[in-house]
């Protein structure tokens, strides 16, 4: 948020008109949602007002709205650029498909996102996830990857399914994104030194081949990577040197070219990479002293449905057996993506309120189309989404003009990428991941109000990330943090007070399950019921069901049972009080002046 904070010191007036989008439909939503059946709510969902809500505010638009949007993509596309290249670079990729992945993902989002600061694209998240299930393999299997994390993405905003992300709480986020980095970093230190490549078999493993080869490093490459890496710093907190409050143009220039660093260190290595060529030959054929990322494939591809089968080694795979062999990523690519988007939507919104559905959609619809042009799979970018908001964008509209320069590097700049040194694209990638490391959360979640289970959770995450993967971490983080609330639910308390039922001048004992009555839960509400009418058989006892949210089969035909046992001990009857109206009929109960208690069979007639 660096960006972010230099913006508001360098702005003291206000940020000038903004677009509201989709305003109109947030604001009548649960009202016709309330009044429509389920066909009128899915047609309504069909508008296309609601699904391009570029049709809602493009005709507010005015000159001062470009203007301001053509600065930010600008800003936001000489970031995007050098950052789409590195990404490629970790998934395994050549860099064109981190250009094409940025192209698409901007230009769609112009006619389907809600929130002007979001920019999709390729990200280190995305770009990990896609090694870890597609190391080794065609690139086809990118694609499909692409394709399907799109479809799945649809289909959560079709029925809703954005609250999924909700199962991931910010404990495991923190471990999740802190161990990608970590992860990041120690694949990059081999081309940070000029190492070789070698098999990927974890961080550590990565880590223990770097430091084994340290006596093999190159040294151009390592002279030029720290280099790199200093310079990126040094840009970053170049505005500082000049307070807004000293000299406000400076300081506005200062931080343009902070915004930039990542453009203006890779034109400045691949400037020094292109003269050591040209001006060194070595029997005729030009030498560099550090790695060149090599051969770039210029222009965007055709278009290609991704649906197709590949042939691997001179055997033909299908589109099914592509999907089984992706096995769950599938599910973790878009639950991911969509967490990411969807944390990014809400951090920018300038009203706090955001459409996931409308951002499912929308992120689905970039990953689809995008698919069918060769991209990797894509989603919303903290950094990038921080450097518009410090641009002043208005609209998502800005999205074009860096879709533009995108399209402007893959149709005219793919020759001279070939001289960008594999060093740089390593700095810059360790620069921009560097500040996702969030170890300072260890010490928070040591102390009260947070629970035991969240550092478990961070702990677990980040550890099995390191050794396993992303992928398992992820998942055993998301099951060591469903236990709190598992604990409730599942297990259920209970608590036991006396209070005196209306019509009655009698003192009852009152025992209240609490948040849900399941199956699991019925043995200590019937320990503590039966406990008390053991411990004082002349009171009468009283179940509150005030709290009760949630009662399953198992657990209605025990407290029937528990009721006999209750009667059996000479407490007189189980008294149920606040029950629902539908309860009352499915558990048969009769009411009475304090309450409603079980029916009883009628005693058989001796005629």
């Amino acid at each position: 948020m660096e960006e972010a904070e230099e913006l508001r010191a360098l702005r003291q007036e206000p940020s000038g008109r903004r677009i509201t989008i989709g305003q109109e439909d947030r604001k009548d939503d649960s009202h016709t949602t309330t009044k429509s059946t389920r066909w009128g709510t899915l047609l309504e969902g069909l508008d296309p007002k609601r699904r391009l809500p570029i049709l809602t505010w493009i005709r507010k638009y005015d000159g001062a709205d470009a203007l301001s949007d053509l600065i930010a993509g600008v800003t936001l596309g000489l970031t995007m650029i050098p950052q789409s290249i590195a990404y490629a670079t970790i998934a395994g990729l050549p860099s064109q498909y981190g250009l094409y992945a940025a192209f698409m993902g901007s230009l769609v989002y112009v006619f389907c996102g809600t929130v002007r600061e979001v920019s999709i694209g390729p990200t280190s998240l995305m770009s990990l996830l896609t090694l870890e299930y597609t190391a080794g393999r065609p690139v086809q299997y990118v694609i499909v990857l692409a394709f399907a994390a799109g479809l799945v993405e649809l289909a959560m905003g079709a029925f809703r399914l954005g609250f999924l992300v909700c199962f991931i709480s910010v404990p495991v986020t923190s471990a999740f994104t802190s161990a990608t980095a970590l992860i990041i970093i120690g694949a990059q230190l081999g081309n940070l030194l000029g190492l070789p490549r070698t098999v990927d078999g974890g961080f550590f493993a990565t880590v223990w081949s770097v430091v084994s080869r340290l006596a093999d490093s190159a040294a151009g490459d390592t002279l030029l990577g720290i280099g790199c890496i200093v310079l990126l710093l040094a840009l970053q907190y170049l505005p500082r040197l000049v307070p807004a409050t000293r000299s406000r143009p400076v300081h506005r220039a200062l931080w343009y070219v902070s915004l930039s660093r990542n453009a203006l260190v890779v034109l400045l290595s691949a400037l020094l990479a292109h003269h050591l060529v040209t001006s060194n030959t070595d029997g005729g054929k030009a030498t560099a002293p550090f790695r060149l990322s090599g051969r770039i494939e210029p222009g965007i591809p055709a278009f290609e449905w991704p649906v197709r089968d590949v042939t691997v080694n001179g055997t033909t795979v299908t589109f099914p057996q592509m999907l089984v062999e992706l096995g769950s990523g599938l599910v973790l690519v878009p639950l991911v993506a969509v967490l990411a988007n969807v944390a990014i939507a809400k951090a920018f919104a300038s009203d706090g309120v955001v459409d996931a559905t409308q951002e499912l959609f929308a992120l689905g619809l970039c990953n689809v189309i995008g698919s069918c042009f060769r991209a990797m799979p894509t989603t919303g970018a903290f950094t990038r989404s921080a450097v518009s908001h410090a641009s002043g964008v208005r609209t998502p509209l800005a999205g074009l003009y860096s879709a533009l320069l995108a399209l402007l590097a893959l149709g005219v700049l793919t020759p001279y990428f070939y001289y960008i040194p594999r060093a740089t694209l390593a700095a810059v990638l360790i620069a921009a991941v560097a500040s996702m490391l969030d170890l300072g959360i260890v010490r928070r979640l040591a102390r009260p109000p947070a629970l035991r289970t969240d550092l478990l959770a961070w702990t677990v995450c980040f550890v099995v990330c390191l050794v396993q993967g992303v992928e398992v971490g992820l998942l055993c983080g998301m099951a060591v943090s469903l236990l709190e609330p598992l604990r409730h639910w599942v297990g259920g308390s209970v608590s036991t007070i006396g209070m005196t039922l209306a019509d009655s001048a009698a003192v009852h004992r009152c025992i209240r399950p609490e948040v849900g009555l399941l199956y699991t839960g019925v043995d200590r509400l019937r320990t503590a019921v039966l406990a008390e009418a053991r411990r004082q058989p002349s009171l009468p006892l009283v179940l509150d069901c005030e709290r009760l949210v949630v009662l399953d089969y198992s657990a209605a035909r025990a407290l029937r049972e528990l009721a006999d046992e209750v009667a059996r001990y000479g407490a007189g009857p189980l008294v149920l009080v606040n029950v629902r109206p539908g309860w009352c009929r499915a558990l048969e109960l009769h009411q009475t002046d304090e309450g409603y208690v079980f029916k009883r069979p009628e005693p058989a007639s001796n005629g």
